[in-house]
């Protein structure tokens, strides 16, 4: 950006609860404002004593620090500030306080690559719903799906390909899991299928795959249908070509949650071992330093993004 108005950026990321004393908040805010169950709290205060509670908070932190240092590496870079959808510090408390600290213009980028309705439009309503709080001007662009971005997808490459030679066994399979998506918005023309599938085969010939597929994972549990096959699907037709040894990249997702740590990790695995498979996973990049590089490539990247005009109106 050519203008000299003051300039930051605003990495987003989904939210997570600090411990159980936030789950009830926290749920309400993923329910839209609808209280949840206390059986329901009860099931989630479960799920993540099991994991030992979720290292997202700590990872986003971690990759704001790093995607700040990045900008920088030529000089006095943008500030980068952290919000988050469904928890704290929310994005719609950040964009006034960017304002109040005397920004005018900022990047928004999610840490979902993937540029879906389904994805995306919980962050334009935060940003926009910030944008109109704001006390002083300030425009914000939205710029997403980096979901073929060359370090995202390098180090996928890699990491698959390390786990494979620690396994060592060439009847091995590979599943390229995303987390599923109701098919209501698939109806109405949301383009994520066909995201994770372009994704998914550049993951797949980056790393040089010949036994893999795509599957979904963490459908929610509700009446509506959701799009599969789900993984424990493609689990048992991996066994039935002789695939015993079986391998998650949960390339849907940029760092560890509840979706990779409990749905994989205990559900996804205890439902291998009972169908006598060997439940492996590659490591998530976390805060790696690819995610850094992809996430400043998407800030600076001069293609122009949606734009929230600057308000307050």
């Amino acid at each position: 950006m050519s203008d000299a108005s003051p300039m930051a950026v605003l990495l987003m990321g989904y939210g997570s609860p600090s411990g159980a004393a936030d789950l009830t908040g926290y749920l309400t805010d993923v329910l839209r404002g609808r209280p949840p169950s206390p059986a329901m709290v009860r099931e989630y205060e479960r799920r993540y004593a099991i994991i030992g509670g979720s290292p997202q908070n700590a990872i986003l932190a971690s990759l704001r620090t790093k995607l700040e240092r990045r900008l920088a590496r030529s000089g006095a870079g943008p500030r980068v500030y952290l919000g988050t959808k469904h928890w704290v510090p929310n994005i719609a408390t950040v964009v006034p306080q960017m304002a109040a600290d005397g920004v005018r213009r900022a990047v928004a980028v999610p840490l979902s690559p993937y540029a879906s309705t389904w994805i995306l439009e919980p962050y334009r309503a935060t940003l926009a719903e910030g944008v109109r709080a704001a006390r002083s001007p300030i425009e914000v662009e939205l710029k997403a799906g980096w979901h073929l971005d060359p370090d995202l997808i390098g180090h996928w490459a890699r990491s698959i390909r390390a786990s494979l030679a620690d396994l060592d066994d060439p009847t091995a399979w590979v599943h390229l899991s995303a987390h599923s998506l109701p098919k209501r918005f698939r109806d109405a023309g949301d383009p994520y299928p066909e995201i994770l599938a372009e994704t998914s085969q550049a993951i797949a010939a980056a790393a040089g795959l010949v036994r893999w597929g795509f599957t979904f994972q963490s459908a929610g549990n509700t009446t509506e249908p959701w799009l599969g096959p789900d993984i424990t699907e493609r689990m048992v037709e991996a066994k039935a070509r002789g695939a015993t040894a079986q391998l998650v990249a949960s390339f849907g997702f940029v760092f560890d949650h509840l979706e990779t740590l409990y749905d994989l990790d205990v559900e996804v695995r205890a439902f291998a071992e009972r169908h006598g498979i060997a439940y492996h996973r590659v490591p998530m990049p976390n805060d790696a330093d690819a995610i850094a590089a992809a996430l400043a490539r998407t800030v600076e990247r001069p293609v122009a993004g949606e734009r929230f005009p600057a308000g307050p109106a």
